[in-house]
C-alpha cells in the first residue's frame, strides 16, 4: 500500500484511541471478566487497520494489550497479571490484534492497488480522447504529459521528434535538459540488463537521471520520449501504463 501523511495520522491516533479505550472501561471493570473486554480492542483494531494501513494497527494491537494489562487486569495500573484468566485474555487479544492488523492491513493495500488502477485507467482514458482532441497536437501533447506527471511517479517528461528536436514537455524548462543517456525496454521500462523478475514487489523507482523510450509507428520511429522518475516506486502495472500511454502518444505524433 502506498504510504500517506493519511495513513501515518492513524499511527498515533490508533495508539492514543487504545490508551482512551482502557481509561473508558475502568468503571466496568469489576463487573465482568477482563476477556470480555478483548473484543471492543479487537474492533478497534481492525478499524485502524482499514483505515491507516499495517503499521498503524500493529501499534493498535501492541498498544491495546498492554491497555487491557494495565487497566483492566489486576493488579490495576500495572504492567503484571495475577489471574490465569487475565492472562490469557491478555495473551488473546495480542494474538487476535496481531491476525486482525494483517487481514486489515492486506485489505487497505488491495484497496489502494485499486485506486492506482482506477487513476491509471483515467489517465489513459484521457489521453486517448487527446488524439482525436480539437487543437494543435502540440498543446493536446503537452496536456497528456501534465496529466502523467500528477499521476505517475513522473518528475517531467519531454517528447521529441525523430531529429531530437522538442516538440513539448511537462515542464518547459526539461527541454533544456541534457538528453538521457539510458535507453529502456518499451515494454517494462526498465533499463538494459533488467528484467521483469528483478523488479520488486513494491516496485522500482524510475531513472531519476532520465530515461528514453523510442516511439514508433507503423514500424517506422517518429521520435523519443525522455522522462525522469520522481524516486516513488514504479511497479509493474505503473509501468505498463506508461508503456501504452506512449504508444498513444508515438501514434499522436505519427499523425
Amino acid at each position: 500500500m502506498r504510504d500517506t501523511d493519511e495513513n501515518w495520522f492513524y499511527l498515533p491516533a490508533g495508539v492514543v484511541g487504545a490508551i482512551a479505550l482502557g481509561m473508558a472501561l475502568v468503571p466496568l471493570r469489576e463487573y465482568t471478566y477482563s476477556g470480555n473486554f478483548t473484543f471492543l480492542f479487537v474492533i478497534l483494531i481492525v478499524a485502524v487497520a482499514e483505515l491507516g494501513g499495517r503499521w498503524a494497527a500493529l501499534a493498535t494491537a501492541g498498544c491495546s494489550a498492554l491497555s487491557l494489562d494495565f487497566f483492566l487486569t489486576r493488579p490495576y495500573l500495572r504492567l503484571s497479571i495475577e489471574g490465569k484468566h487475565d492472562i490469557i485474555a491478555f495473551a488473546g487479544l495480542a494474538v487476535c490484534g496481531l491476525v486482525a492488523a494483517a487481514i486489515g492491513a492486506r485489505r487497505g493495500e488491495r484497496i489502494a492497488a485499486l485506486d492506482s488502477a482506477r487513476a491509471d485507467l483515467d489517465l489513459l482514458h484521457a489521453a486517448l480522447a487527446e488524439t482525436t482532441g480539437p487543437g494543435p497536437v502540440e498543446t493536446r501533447l503537452a496536456a497528456v504529459l501534465r496529466d502523467a506527471r500528477e499521476t505517475l511517479p513522473l518528475a517531467g517528461a519531454v517528447l521529441r521528434d525523430a531529429a531530437g528536436q522538442a516538440v513539448s514537455a511537462s515542464n518547459p524548462s526539461l527541454a533544456e535538459r541534457p538528453l538521457p543517456g539510458t535507453i529502456l525496454d518499451r515494454d517494462t521500462l526498465l533499463p538494459p540488463g533488467m528484467s521483469i523478475g528483478d523488479l520488486p514487489h513494491r516496485g522500482l523507482a524510475l531513472p531519476g537521471e532520465g530515461g528514453r523510450l523510442a516511439l514508433e509507428t507503423g514500424g517506422h520511429q517518429v521520435g523519443w520520449f525522455d522522462l525522469w522518475g520522481s524516486g516513488a516506486p514504479a511497479t509493474l502495472q505503473t509501468r505498463r501504463t506508461l508503456s501504452t500511454l506512449a504508444r498513444l502518444l508515438g501514434s499522436m505524433m505519427g499523425r
